[in-house]
Formats: structure tokens, C-alpha cells, sequence
């Protein structure tokens, strides 16, 4: 019979160890909440985007990065002094006697403290492309940016 009550009395009181957690959150859950929304730390990362060459479809890989570094919520496409990913671009035509049937590109992502500072090369790319190429690869490019930013996020802090 003793055995019996300390054995209840252990059950009860792990039971109510249990429901006090459990209380606090229904307390919790009836007070009002804040209208204002909390502001998180967002990875944001500045980036800039320099292109260099003649040919007609590295300035569309150009105008492509660009454009999908400004429509994305990752990055914020800027040419202010401060701390930023410059990427560049280098373009030229794949033969020089028929410019529009491909080009070849190198690209190169290097950390920028600000003006006067020494760049940091992150990382680099090299290959060819064709007309139908420019989307994925900029796609492809914006990927690795993200990357990179991610592996390297602690030169920004």
C-alpha cells in the first residue's frame, strides 16, 4: 500500500511538472500580440556587376545579370562605396569573323571593402556561349553568386 501511494504521488507530480509548461503557453497564447512586425536580419548582399567587351551577346549576359541581381530579394544592386561583390564579366566573340554565332566569357566575383581597398578574388568562371545560353547562364551566375556570398558572408560583417 505504501509502495502504491509513492508511486501515485511520483505520477501526480510529474504530471504537473508536465502541465506547467503546458499552462504558461495557454497564458501566453491569451495575451494580445503586437501589431508591429519584428524586423529579421535579411541576407542582403550588395553586388555590382561590371562588363567589358564589344560582342552583342555578352552585353545581353550583362544586361541579363543585371536584371535578375535587381528582380532578386538576395541582393542589392548598387554601385555605392561600401563593402560589395563586384562581379565581372569579360566578353568576346567566339570567332572573330562571325561575331554573332557565340562568345566567350570569363567571370570573376572579388570582395570590394570600398574605394582605395585591394580586391579579394573570390572566385572565377570561364566557357562559351551562344544566343539560346544567356538566360541559364545568368541564372547559372546569379546561383554561384549567392553562393559565394554565403561562403565568404563573414567579410561583410
Amino acid at each position: 500500500m505504501k509502495r502504491l501511494w509513492s508511486v501515485l504521488v511520483a505520477l501526480c507530480l510529474i504530471g504537473g511538472l508536465c502541465c506547467v509548461p503546458a499552462q504558461a503557453a495557454q497564458e501566453q497564447a491569451g495575451k494580445p500580440q503586437p501589431d508591429k512586425p519584428v524586423k529579421t536580419d535579411a541576407r542582403v548582399t550588395a553586388v555590382t556587376v561590371i562588363g567589358e567587351g564589344t560582342d552583342s551577346i555578352g552585353a545581353k549576359l550583362v544586361t541579363r545579370l543585371k536584371e535578375s541581381f535587381n528582380q532578386s530579394n538576395l541582393f542589392a544592386l548598387n554601385e555605392k562605396d561600401e563593402p560589395k561583390l563586384q562581379v565581372f564579366v569579360t566578353t568576346q566573340p567566339e570567332f572573330p569573323s562571325r561575331p554573332n554565332v557565340g562568345s566567350v566569357y570569363s567571370i570573376c566575383w572579388v570582395f570590394k571593402q570600398g574605394e582605395g581597398y585591394l580586391g579579394f578574388l573570390l572566385g572565377r568562371d570561364l566557357g562559351t556561349l551562344n544566343n539560346e545560353d544567356v538566360d541559364a547562364l545568368a541564372a547559372r551566375i546569379v546561383e554561384r553568386t549567392d553562393g559565394i556570398a554565403v561562403k565568404y558572408g563573414n567579410l561583410w560583417k
